[in-house]
Order: structure tokens, then sequence, then C-alpha cells
């Protein structure tokens, strides 16, 4: 009979537990879903200071790096994998934000330094002449700063991975030099909001145990 009775106590006790448990899981999956609120609306902001600072990217390689920069963020666990649907939006605004802020560095386009170079050129006749200037060859020359920043940025990606600090130093250098005619470009009243929002945005995502 004492051994019946000490099992239904033990019994009752283990029951306690596992009421608590449940309700402690409840109350850790509220605090979840409203700390995954807070990160979207957060990334929200971020994207929307982002647009008005830096503007859409214009090339397809900001997209580019930033879907394999945030792929490998989830892949490594240092941001949560998804659970709810919600959530693909939110992987979706990051990759948004990530590569308008990848405009700071591989933004640069297609400029023509030498546009400059024009020659004289004289024309109608005798009684009515009219200068104007035309375009050398040399002038209508584009340089690809955007594929050449693209190139630096994987270099420094590189050399940081086989633990190269001097050759990524130096990348990183060239390419923040590179980088500099096209920051004067942006809407600095928005563009530094966006960075901040960005970098809270991301670190309220990150999991502090995978960095």
């Amino acid at each position: 009979m004492t051994d019946v009775s000490e099992k239904i106590a033990d019994f009752h006790v283990r029951l306690g537990r596992l009421e608590t448990l449940v309700e402690v899981q409840k109350l850790k999956k509220q605090d979840s879903r409203l700390e995954d609120a807070i990160e979207l609306i957060t990334a929200l902001a971020a994207l929307g200071f982002c647009y008005f600072g830096f503007g859409l990217p214009n090339h397809y390689y900001q997209y580019v790096f930033a879907i394999l920069i945030v792929g490998a963020l989830y892949h490594r666990e240092v941001f949560p994998r998804p659970r709810y649907w919600y959530d693909w939006i939110q992987i979706l605004v990051n990759c948004l934000v990530l590569s308008m802020l990848l405009k700071l560095i591989i933004g640069g386009g297609d400029p023509r330094p030498f546009n400059w170079l024009s020659y004289p050129v004289l024309e109608g006749n005798l009684t009515s002449l009219s200068l104007s200037w035309q375009q050398t060859d040399m002038a209508k020359w584009a340089l690809p700063l955007t594929v050449i920043q693209t190139f630096f940025l994987v270099m420094t990606l590189f050399g940081s991975l086989i633990g190269f600090e001097l050759f990524c130093g130096l990348t990183s250098f060239i390419l923040i030099i590179l980088a500099v005619p096209a920051l004067v470009s942006f809407n600095w009243t928005w563009a530094l909001p966006g960075m901040i929002a960005a970098l809270f945005c991301f670190y309220l995502q990150a999991d502090g145990e995978s960095l």
C-alpha cells in the first residue's frame, strides 16, 4: 500500500513538473514571436532608410553577393533557421537590405574617366561660323568599376579565408579607395540611419552562441 502511495505521489510530482514545463514553453513561444516581430519591424525600417539613402541596387552582383552571404549566415546558424511562414519574409528583407548596403563597396557603375577629352570643331561657312566640341574615342571609354570592385571584394574574402592578413588588408584598402567616388552620390541623411538600423537588425537576429 505504501509503494502504491509513493508511486501516486511521484506521479503527481512529475505531472506538476510537466505542467510547469508546458507553461514555460508557451511563454517562450510567445516571447519568440514577439522577438520575431521586433526583428521584422527593424529590418523593414532599415529597408526603408536604405532605399532613400542608397537607392535600388544598380548591378546584379549586389543581389548575388547578398543572397550568398545571407544564405551562409542561415546555413551556419548565425541567424536562426526559418520555422514559420513569416520567417521567409525576414530572409527576403535581409537580402534586400544587404544588397543595398553592398552599394557602398561594389556600386561604382561604369564611369567615363576621360569624358573631358574633346577637340574643337568649326562648323558653318565664312559668314556664320560656330565652334563645337567633339568627343574623342578615348572619351567614350567606360571603366567597369563595379566589376573591378567585385574582383577585389572576392580577393579580400579569399584572403580572409586562407588567413593571409597582409593580402586581405591590401585588397580591402584598394576596395575602399575604389568606393570613394560612389560615396559622394548617396543621400547620407537617410544612408547613415539605414546603416545603423541594418546593423541593429542583424544584431537582433544573430544567435549569440554562434558568434
